[in-house]
């Protein structure tokens, strides 16, 4: 089946108009290849990125926005907003020289465990959506090279599903072995969960993981990538396998940031693989997205409440990927 291609030069005009700074960086560089060396400058003094960096504490971390959840510590929220910081400042065109992405970098890594993974839970259990995007940041920031980057991709593959995806390990035990697991542990400090090998990946994690994959210049030309995308291809509008995001409505549910599985996720993670390692079930998916723009020719985030920036970078993610499959003509 021959990819599909489509003229979105509706689309463009309206983020020419309407996009801020950043996102018309991200157009000109990625889709239009023109230069941005204005743009490059003037993300310097870009208000948004002025206020993230000042808002950083002095430990590198931020702030985080937890307090409604009691069971989740401050240690943890700081993480997690730490990293959704980063993902932002490296939208908004910050390099890894920084000071604050240095020290941004350097509080994300000191959750980084023995094992090799990075942890973020208040209770000691491995959090593997919080690792692949930790992986995935920091190959953005270029250190794909980096020892604690190895030592966590070393930790993932270890980690897999025998069908190549990645699962919560506690989602993979029975019910009866869960309890007992956190019973013989109530303070929570005893060793993570094992996950069963054997159960079926969940396509919501092996997402996140085929993202970090894609995201090393080493590894998104590797078998474990090419399983993982293969994987997901077969599952695109079919119900995970566990209660985590378990819809089938959840592929249909396009976003920016990448923080979950959809299709949009998965399609922009399989493009920067080589052309040759692409599973072979992927243009049905991308004639889904070409299909999904409205009446004015682009394509809406699908979340109650998404705001016109959140629709602005969405329409931006879809016309990046059509470019890399060369389905995009202007």
């Amino acid at each position: 089946m021959p990819i599909p291609t489509t003229n979105a030069g509706d689309a463009v005009e309206w983020l020419l108009s309407r996009g801020s700074l950043p996102l018309l960086y991200w157009l000109k560089k990625d889709v239009l290849d023109v230069p941005v060396d204005r743009e490059t400058r003037n993300l310097e003094k870009f208000v948004g990125r002025i206020r993230i960096c000042e808002s950083q504490a002095k430990d590198g971390s931020w702030p985080g926005e937890f307090g409604r959840w009691r069971r989740v510590d401050d240690k943890t929220g700081r993480l997690v907003e730490t990293l959704r910081n980063l993902f932002r400042l490296h939208d908004y065109g910050s390099g890894r020289a920084e000071v604050p992405i240095e020290r941004g970098i350097a509080f994300l890594s000191s959750s980084q465990t023995r094992e090799g993974d990075f942890r973020a839970a208040s209770i000691n259990e491995y959090t593997p959506g919080f690792h692949a995007l930790t992986l995935e940041i920091l190959c953005r920031y270029g250190l794909d090279a980096d020892e604690r980057v190895a030592k966590g991709f070393r930790w993932i593959l270890r980690h897999r599903q025998k069908d190549g995806g990645w699962a919560i390990p506690c989602r993979t035990l029975s019910r009866r072995a869960a309890a007992r697991h956190f019973r013989l542990d109530p303070s929570g400090k005893g060793k993570p969960a094992q996950a069963d090998p054997a159960k079926p990946s969940a396509h919501f994690i092996t997402g996140l993981a085929l993202r970090a994959l894609a995201e090393s210049p080493l590894l998104r030309a590797g078998p474990e990538c090419r399983t993982a995308a293969g994987l997901l291809a077969g599952r695109f509008f079919k119900e995970d396998k566990y209660e985590d995001r378990r819809e089938a409505s959840h592929w249909e549910e396009l976003s920016y940031p990448f923080w979950s599985t959809n299709i949009l996720s998965v399609l922009d993670a399989v493009s920067r693989m080589p052309p040759d390692q692409r599973p072979s079930k992927i243009e049905a998916a991308l004639e889904w997205l070409i299909g999904r723009r409205n009446d004015s020719g682009c394509w809406e985030a699908k979340s109650g409440k998404a705001t016109l920036d959140d629709h602005l970078w969405v329409t931006f993610a879809v016309l990046r990927v059509l470019k890399r499959f060369n389905a995009l003509s202007l």
